[in-house]
């Protein structure tokens, strides 16, 4: 339950940010690195349909919110919820620690920022795509480094 209600706050958060940057600069993804963190919480290779529908609904909540296209982020948050379990599984369970972790959420968050790019107004992006990037990846590196720091001193000490 405590996972749904992070997710629901790390949605709504990226959402707040959102609207404060709006046609300026892309939120950091908060949202997607709460889904990787439920999922790369998990113990057992199982399919991790909680993660699929919240992924699902709020990438479709997204969708509705901000860029009109129903079902996109939607299926981009599925997908990176589908990836994140599978390379989570392919580590061995005595090296599942932070580092994978940040290293597989460092590469979603690119895929993720590199296709809302292709969905903003170019007009927004013309001449400035490298400031709007680096702006989003500055703020991507402040919540991964807050939550890598939480992760190692909440889950690297126990077993997964």
């Amino acid at each position: 339950m405590k996972n749904f209600l992070a997710l629901i706050f790390g949605w709504y958060a990226q959402d707040i940010v959102q609207i404060m940057m709006t046609q300026t600069f892309l939120a950091p993804e908060i949202y997607l690195m709460m889904l990787i963190w439920c999922v790369t919480q998990e113990k057992q290779l199982s399919v991790p349909w909680r993660w699929f529908a919240a992924a699902l609904c709020g990438g479709l909540l997204m969708d509705l919110r901000w860029i009109g296209v129903p079902g996109l982020y939607g299926a981009l948050y599925t997908a990176a919820v589908l990836v994140a379990h599978w390379a989570w599984f392919q580590i061995p369970a005595a090296n599942r620690r932070t580092p994978p972790y940040v290293v597989i959420t460092t590469l979603l968050c690119a895929v993720m920022t590199l296709s809302r790019l292709l969905f903003w107004d170019a007009g927004v992006l013309a001449g400035r795509i490298g400031l709007v990037i680096g702006v989003q990846w500055i703020a991507n590196a402040v919540v991964l480094i807050f939550s890598a720091f939480l992760r190692s001193h909440l889950h690297d000490d126990k077993s997964f």
